[in-house]
């Protein structure tokens, strides 16, 4: 019975030895296809990706082989990405901080070392952060910092947040909201006023969802003198789309503003709550002296009448 045991582990052995080989010999072969591939690298990557662990090895070898062409290169560093192992979190580190090397393919590195604990290099990279040859990139060491300092990290999408426009400044306000949740309010009034128009719109989803969310402020910024009747669209878009039976007085008023877009906005609102929650508000209206109020009110009972049947 021994001599079976012995016999069958050495079966298996001989088995996992085989396989061994040959999977180190089919990375062998995809790392070298891709030392030189074009377009398709995809074909050789995602196989490495699927194998895993095993070809971190060569993989890394790759990356670091200044021999090879930047686009070489950094197909290697993006195949690494993908695989998330904790040797190419150290040989990723080497690569960022090496200010000798391509700011790309620093900048490419970042990729893979999202979600690591990068407390221990928090300095280094707040930093690098600050660098003037990394200003582009700016916005995804930010994103290393989330779990490398959170305190720095505020910091960084603080600044990111006033300097930038557009797909950063909306990811800015997201992340300060998540850092700080208990200033979300403070972000969003401020975002929703913006010129930006991810950046506002992003701040109107989130006022509709929020727990926090402060009915003063908002009316505050509805009623400042002279507020852009742009910004006074959206905060009655926010309240329109929370549907609470409290709003509904407000958007009654906003019916009454002179701005096609806000009054519009109104009338769109009050068809989204229960029709006996609205009716006697419309009615009050429906001989008002201005046209376009009884234009609107007469819309808004035309709607809920056909809800009605």
């Amino acid at each position: 019975m021994r001599r079976f045991f012995s016999i069958l582990f050495l079966f298996f052995w001989v088995q996992i030895h085989v396989f061994a080989q040959n999977q180190q010999a089919e990375v062998d072969s995809l790392v070298r296809m891709l030392r030189t591939a074009g377009r398709e690298w995809n074909d050789y990557a995602n196989p490495l990706i699927k194998i895993g662990e095993p070809a971190v090895p060569e993989l890394i070898k790759n990356a670091e082989d200044k021999s090879l062409s930047q686009w070489n290169r950094r197909i290697s560093v993006m195949t690494l990405n993908n695989i998330r192992s904790s040797r190419w979190k150290e040989a990723a580190l080497k690569m960022l901080f090496n200010k000798n090397e391509d700011p790309i393919l620093r900048n490419h590195a970042t990729a893979g070392l999202r979600g690591w604990n990068l407390s221990d290099v928090k300095d280094e990279l707040w930093e690098l952060y600050n660098e003037k040859d990394f200003e582009s990139y700016k916005s995804n060491i930010a994103h290393l910092l989330l779990t490398a300092d959170t305190a720095l990290a505020y910091k960084a999408f603080h600044e990111l947040y006033q300097t930038q426009d557009g797909y950063g400044q909306r990811i800015a306000l997201q992340n300060l909201i998540q850092l700080r949740p208990e200033e979300s309010t403070t972000w969003l009034l401020d975002a929703i006023q913006g010129e930006d128009w991810m950046t506002s719109n992003l701040a109107m989803d989130s006022l509709i969802n929020s727990l926090h969310f402060n009915t003063n402020g908002l009316l505050s910024v509805y009623n400042n003198p002279g507020m852009n009747e742009k910004v006074q669209w959206r905060i009655i878009y926010v309240f329109g789309h929370r549907k609470e039976v409290e709003s509904i007085p407000f958007l009654v008023q906003a019916l009454q503003n002179e701005s096609w877009l806000v009054n519009t906005e109104a009338a769109v609102g009050l068809c989204s709550f229960e029709k006996e929650q609205v009716l006697k508000e419309m009615k009050a209206l429906k001989n008002d002296s201005r046209p376009f109020v009884r234009n609107n009110v007469n819309w808004v009972l035309k709607q809920l009448k056909k809800d009605l049947f």
